[in-house]
């Protein structure tokens, strides 16, 4: 068990931010990686939600392939029959999107650590004998497909069915079947390459197009090489174009379409949220960001009143739901106010700059554990793009930070700032979240 285990907020915070490599020496050793104990800890304590966390769009691809290795090698012995299929679920969604060559190194590590459980050798084998460019990878991976073939059936079972299979008199006998062809969608296919692994000189030369199979999770979002005021999500355009032109008939039910469609795809969260909006007189910007951040500001305060519904508004300057930037940045009154209500989850949605009793956020963030106050404080920090400096716009280092500038970043911020919360609040809401998500992305993947 790892030292410390480790809390939804941190583990998933984890997938997000390392991407170092999935390494397989040539020397034999076991894989090499970092975070195993991590991993290995965070599944043990809640495996659905560890193999859940896959499918967030904002997850490092490396730390995929080591849920697939995770998945694949532990047991699932003493895990509940629904939790074993959404981890069956997962793995399938993950070998259909993971690129070949990584979900091979996954095969030649479990054959590494010996890991062989019915559930590895149904997935080594279906993935395999099923794969669309079967023949091209047998080309170019030849003694991959070999290693893992073996480690699946055994090193005799592997080399017997393969000489079986070269006698035509024997190759449909009920051995073969019941050991190797049952796991493959076109039986014919397999017998005329299993054969050919186990021929002995070069390989053939072949193409890779075997390697262009998967389609990567999540595809690619476009996001503007060019920032401007509005191309940065539907909801802050629409924001900046009330707050530049004011009112409008056609505006105004525009933002709540928009408002709606994006909080239906985000996890909702049943427990008591504080906001603390930031409508200060320096969240209006000048020039080409006139009104920029305060319209991100104010277009996630709008989603997060969509997803909680037990939320309260603390406003810092302005007022209403679109509030007209003015006044000082008194971060730290309105804290305090949102936790004598006691709620689950506090949000600060802020620029970064706090000019009424600079350092005044610090010195209360700094003083809540000494008053036993253990209530959840994020700092959702709202930028004009993903290079904006924020050296000078650090009110607080002690609290954890969460930045955001494109309205796709809500998922991955959502995500995190639930996390937080006592995890009877949190693993409900990330498990119905990303379980309806796993259907959604099966289903284009069929």
């Amino acid at each position: 068990m790892y030292a410390n285990p480790p809390t939804l907020s941190r583990f998933y915070q984890h997938l997000l931010t390392r991407d170092s490599p999935f390494m397989l020496r040539r020397n034999g050793a076991p894989p090499q990686w970092s975070d195993a104990m991590l991993h290995q800890s965070a599944y043990q304590q809640y495996p659905e939600l560890y193999a859940l966390f896959s499918l967030a769009d904002a997850v490092q691809p490396w730390q995929r392939v080591r849920i697939l290795f995770q998945l694949l090698q532990a047991s699932r012995c003493g895990i509940a029959p629904e939790v074993r299929r959404t981890l069956s679920r997962v793995t399938d969604f993950l070998l259909k999107s993971l690129p070949a060559d990584h979900i091979l190194t996954v095969f030649l590590a479990l054959r590494r650590v010996r890991a062989n459980h019915k559930h590895t050798t149904r997935a080594i084998l279906a993935y395999i004998f099923n794969h669309p460019q079967l023949l091209s990878m047998a080309n170019c991976r030849r003694r991959a497909l070999v290693d893992s073939l073996e480690h699946a059936l055994g090193k005799n079972t592997a080399r017997g069915c393969a000489k079986m299979l070269s006698t035509p008199e024997i190759a449909d006998s009920a051995y073969l079947h019941r050991s190797l062809l049952r796991f493959a969608q076109n039986p014919e296919l397999v017998k005329q390459i299993v054969p050919q692994l186990y021929k002995k000189g070069s390989p053939h030369l072949g193409n890779s197009e075997y390697q262009l199979v998967h389609t990567p999770y999540p595809e690619p979002k476009e996001r503007p090489t060019t920032v401007t005021a509005t191309n940065r999500g539907d909801i802050s355009a629409t924001l900046v174009h009330l707050y530049r032109g004011g009112t409008s008939t056609a505006l105004q039910p525009a933002l709540e379409r928009y408002v709606t469609d994006a909080a239906n795809s985000l996890p909702q969260f049943k427990g008591k949220l504080a906001i603390i909006l930031d409508a200060s007189a320096s969240t209006q910007g000048y020039g080409s960001r006139e009104y920029c951040c305060i319209s991100q500001s104010v277009a996630l305060k709008l989603v997060l009143e969509q997803c909680c519904s037990n939320r309260q508004i603390y406003a810092v300057g302005g007022s209403g739901s679109i509030p007209q930037p003015n006044g000082n940045t008194d971060l730290a009154s309105a804290l305090v106010d949102a936790l004598e209500n006691q709620p689950d989850v506090v949000a600060i949605i802020s620029d970064g700059y706090e000019n009424h009793y600079s350092g005044d956020l610090a010195r209360v963030a700094a003083t809540l554990p000494q008053l036993g106050i253990e209530t959840p404080v994020v700092f959702c920090h709202s930028k004009f793009t993903n290079k904006d400096d924020l050296s000078w716009r650090q009110p607080t280092p002690v609290l954890p930070q969460l930045e955001f500038w494109h309205q796709d970043d809500f998922e991955s911020l959502l995500m995190s700032l639930f996390s937080q919360a006592n995890p009877s609040l949190s693993e409900p809401c990330l498990r119905e979240f990303l379980l309806k998500k796993l259907e959604r992305v099966r289903g284009i993947k069929q």
